[in-house]
C-alpha cells in the first residue's frame, strides 16, 4: 500500500505557500544515505502584488503532485518567475514538465546555474542571471538573491524575501524526513529534524564547511522570520535554533560524549565493548553504541561530528583495519572531520597493525590519538578488559574538558 501524506500545498503567509511534496518511495538519498522515514522536497510559491514566483521545484518522479500543488492557487499562465536556487535534479527534476505548463515563465538563476540548466535540461532560453545582492520586484515584495557557492554544488544561492523576512535557503539548514504531519517546526516534534538535519550536514555538506561559514556570516546582519529550506521543515517559531546549529556544525563544533564504533568478526572485539562503554557512563558523559557491519555510514558519520570523543573497536583482518573501518576512516577523511579525541581497542591474531594504521590515518587530521592502542590476540583477558574501562573512562573525561 503506498505511504499517503496529509500535507499537501499550505499556506505559510499571506502570500507565500508551500507546494513541496514528500518521497517516502526512495530509499537511498543521493543513492548513499539512507532515509527510512523518507524525505521532502520543499518548493514555495510567492505573489506579489503584480508577479508570481516559484522558489525551487521538485524530483521529476512527483512532478504530478507538484503541478497539482500550484494549481490550487495560481493558473499556469500567471507564473512570471522560476526561481531556481540550485540544479541537482531533487531540486530541478520537474522543471521540463513546468516549463510545459507555463512556457512564459522566466528562469532566474545563478550564472554557474545557467550552464548547468543547458547540461542537464538543454534549457537555454529566457534566463536572467543574478548576482549578489541582485532584487527581483513581484509588486510590493522583492526577492533578494545571495551567492552561496559549494553549499553544496557551486551554482547554489539563497533567495531572500524582504517583505516577510523568509529566507528560502536551499540545501542550508535542510534535513532528511518527510512532511507527514506539518512543514513547521511548531507542528512537529523539531528535536527529530534537528537530529535528521546534524546527520543530513554530516552526509552532504560536511567536506565544504568553509563555504558554510561563509554563507553564515552573510546572514548575520539579515533580520530573518521564517527559514524555508528545501527539505524537512520551515522553521518560524524558532529560527535561530537552526541558525546556531549551524553555526556550531561548520566550525565542527562537538559536544561532551563518546560515539564508540566496533567491528567484530568472530566475538572478541565486541565482547569488549561493554567494559568501554561503562568507563564512559563513570565519566557521565552521553554514549553510542554503532556496528561497522550493521549501521550505515551515514549514521556512524553523523555521530563522529556530533560527539567530541570516538572509541573504535577495530579487529585485524588481511593484515590491516577492519573493512567496516577502512571504510569509515576513508569518509573522516574525504569528509575532513577535523579533532576529535580518539581511542582504540580489538583483537588481532598473527598480525596486529590495525590500530597502528587507523591512528596514523586519524593523525592526519589532527585526532587526538589517547594511548595505549588497546590491541590483544585472541580473546581479552580480565587485565585487558580493565584497560578498556579505563580507557573509556579517560575519554569520557577528555571530552569534558
Amino acid at each position: 500500500m503506498p505511504y499517503i501524506s496529509v500535507i499537501r500545498m499550505k499556506e505559510i503567509t499571506e502570500d507565500v505557500f508551500y507546494i513541496g511534496v514528500n518521497d517516502h518511495e526512495t530509499d537511498l538519498f543521493e543513492g548513499l544515505w539512507p532515509i527510512p522515514e523518507g524525505v521532502s522536497y520543499n518548493s514555495y510559491l510567492v505573489k506579489g502584488e503584480e508577479k508570481v514566483a516559484i522558489i525551487d521545484l521538485v524530483k521529476i518522479l512527483f512532478v504530478d503532485e507538484f503541478l497539482t500543488n500550484i494549481e490550487k492557487k495560481v493558473n499556469f499562465d500567471q507564473i512570471d518567475y522560476i526561481v531556481m536556487n540550485h540544479i541537482e535534479p531533487d531540486h530541478s527534476g520537474s522543471l521540463l514538465r513546468l516549463l510545459e505548463k507555463a512556457p512564459q515563465a522566466t528562469i532566474i538563476c545563478s550564472k554557474k546555474a545557467k550552464g548547468m540548466l543547458n547540461d542537464f535540461y538543454k534549457v537555454t532560453d529566457n534566463i536572467v542571471v543574478v548576482g549578489e545582492g541582485d532584487e527581483l520586484d513581484l509588486g510590493g515584495r522583492k526577492l533578494v538573491f545571495y551567492m552561496d557557492p559549494l553549499v553544496h554544488w557551486p551554482e547554489t544561492m539563497l533567495t531572500y524575501d524582504n517583505k516577510d523576512q523568509i529566507l528560502f535557503s536551499c540545501d542550508a539548514f535542510g534535513s532528511y524526513k518527510a512532511l507527514d504531519i506539518g512543514i513547521f517546526d511548531d507542528e512537529v516534534n523539531p528535536d527529530e529534524y534537528y537530529e535528521e538535519t546534524i546527520r543530513y550536514f554530516s552526509n552532504i555538506v560536511a567536506k565544504y564547511v568553509k563555504y558554510v561559514q561563509k554563507a553564515m556570516a552573510k546572514l548575520t546582519d539579515l533580520p530573518i522570520k521564517m527559514i524555508a529550506p528545501s527539505h524537512g521543515i520551515v522553521w518560524r517559531a524558532n529560527p535561530q535554533r537552526i541558525i546556531d546549529l549551524y553555526v556550531d556544525l561548520a566550525a565542527r563544533k562537538a559536544q561532551p560524549g563518546v560515539a564508540i564504533i566496533y567491528g567484530s568478526m568472530y566475538g572478541n572485539t565486541k565482547n569488549v565493548v561493554e567494559y568501554v562503554a561503562e568507563g564512559v557512563k563513570e565519566a557521565g558523559v552521553p554514549v553510542t553504541i554503532l556496528d561497522f557491519s550493521r549501521h550505515h555510514l551515514s549514521y556512524l558519520l553523523k555521530e563522529s561530528w556530533q560527539n567530541k570523543g570516538v572509541i573504535l573497536g577495530i579487529p585485524t583482518y588481511d593484515g590491516g583495519p577492519f573493512l567496516g573501518a577502512s571504510y569509515y576512516l576513508h569518509l573522516m577523511k574525504r569528509k575532513n572531520l577535523r579533532e576529535r579525541i580518539v581511542g582504540f581497542f580489538g583483537s588481532s591474531l598473527w598480525s596486529g597493525r590495525a590500530l597502528l594504521q587507523a591512528s596514523e590515518q586519524l593523525k592526519e587530521l589532527d585526532w587526538e590519538i589517547v594511548e595505549p592502542l588497546l590491541e590483544f590476540r585472541g580473546a581479552a583477558t580480565e587485565e585487558v578488559l580493565q584497560q578498556a574501562k579505563e580507557l573509556g573512562k579517560k575519554i569520557g573525561e577528555m571530552t569534558k574538558e
